[in-house]
């Protein structure tokens, strides 16, 4: 199935994602970015023909992100994406205050106690995210100064998979990133704060810890949207299609009397979300988190936020990428529908607009 809004662009975003690829195009209008095409397909494997079934999946995907492509007809040459954030790995590093080649230097060696495999297998960047000093602190001794550093890593075999993707498409891949930061682009912006953005993918679900814009923790578990989709279907006694469907109809399955459902996937997901806070209370002090902002297709299930606020104590809000962009009225029902879906397309087309608004 394809949903798209044909017309022009400059910054193109791509989220290939594991139930479905989404594509946003954005453009400045009046210095604020505006939307001007989308589109998205879903991966229907199971009903792939012979020949298809034969490929291999990236194969497979890339004939998906053609057939988008072409329905999409996008006028942008450039464009941008994201690995999962399973797939890669954020740590934030506190060391010594040193100069940026003293940090270089010493990633090479403090990396190998959080990246698993060699080094030579994976592509890392760096920033520093906090100076070594607070205003109004009183003066340390140069000895005591210590600064923060965000680590990030992704496997260059996952990075090679991309190129496959654009290839012969007549697009150039810009820019690759972990999905993590484009979600925060996309539902945290600069707003000033503590958040943990959950991501319910239908494989897995992505944890992120933000604070004032840096990412204190990011973490992945193996259960999404599919589980619990299995979870209605075996608890209401039908099939999964039409499971599927009523998540996706309004139905509040959480204040339903019809059945007494119990939903593992979201328990599992809060209990890790109460060890991710109490973990940065103790480490800062006791500080808060202002909110948990849903993205994914499932955060769209009705009631879904009232449940999760109940178990972990903390308001919880449903995430709206699309506040963050301009869009024709007219496409404001459609939008709505699509809600947080689209988190990470936006996010991409967005860091688009940055790189040129630097230049």
């Amino acid at each position: 199935m394809f949903g798209f809004f044909l017309k022009k662009d400059r910054f193109l975003g791509i989220d290939f994602g594991t139930s479905s690829i989404k594509a946003v195009e954005v453009t400045m209008r009046n210095q604020k970015p505006y939307v001007t095409n989308y589109a998205w397909v879903t991966l229907d494997f199971m009903n792939a023909t012979r020949e298809h079934k034969s490929m291999s999946y990236p194969e497979q995907l890339k004939v998906y992100f053609d057939a988008l492509l072409a329905a999409m007809k996008p006028d942008a040459r450039n464009a941008y994406a994201a690995v999962p954030g399973y797939s890669g790995l954020v740590t934030l590093i506190e060391f010594p205050a040193m100069s940026e080649e003293e940090v270089a230097q010493a990633l090479q060696f403090e990396a190998r106690k959080y990246i698993p495999s060699s080094l030579d297998e994976v592509n890392m960047s760096w920033e520093i995210v906090s100076p070594s000093e607070k205003k109004g602190k009183k003066e340390k001794p140069i000895a005591e100064k210590t600064m923060k550093v965000v680590l990030v890593a992704a496997p260059k075999k996952d990075v090679a998979r991309y190129d496959f993707f654009f290839h012969g498409t007549g697009l150039t891949m810009k820019t690759l990133e972990l999905e993590t930061f484009s979600l925060i682009r996309s539902l945290v912006g600069e707003d000033k704060g503590r958040f943990i953005i959950v991501d319910i993918g239908a494989k897995a679900c992505a944890i992120i810890l933000v604070s004032n814009g840096v990412v204190h923790v990011n973490r992945s578990i193996d259960t999404g949207g599919s589980d619990i989709t299995k979870t209605i279907a075996e608890s209401m006694n039908i099939s999964w299609e039409r499971a599927d469907s009523l998540k996706k109809e309004d139905k509040d399955f959480f204040a339903t009397r019809e059945t007494s459902m119990i939903f593992p996937t979201l328990d599992l997901i809060a209990n890790e979300i109460k060890r991710i806070v109490a973990a940065f209370r103790e480490k800062e002090k006791g500080a808060t988190i202002d909110s948990i902002i849903l993205s994914g297709g499932t955060a769209k299930l009705k009631g879904i936020d009232q449940y999760l606020a109940k178990i972990v104590g903390i308001p919880v809000v449903v995430g709206d990428p699309w506040k963050r962009v301009v869009c024709d009225e007219r496409l404001s029902r459609t939008t709505h529908q699509l809600g947080a879906s689209f988190a990470v397309a936006i996010g991409l087309a967005l860091r688009g607009m940055e790189e040129q608004s630097k230049k």
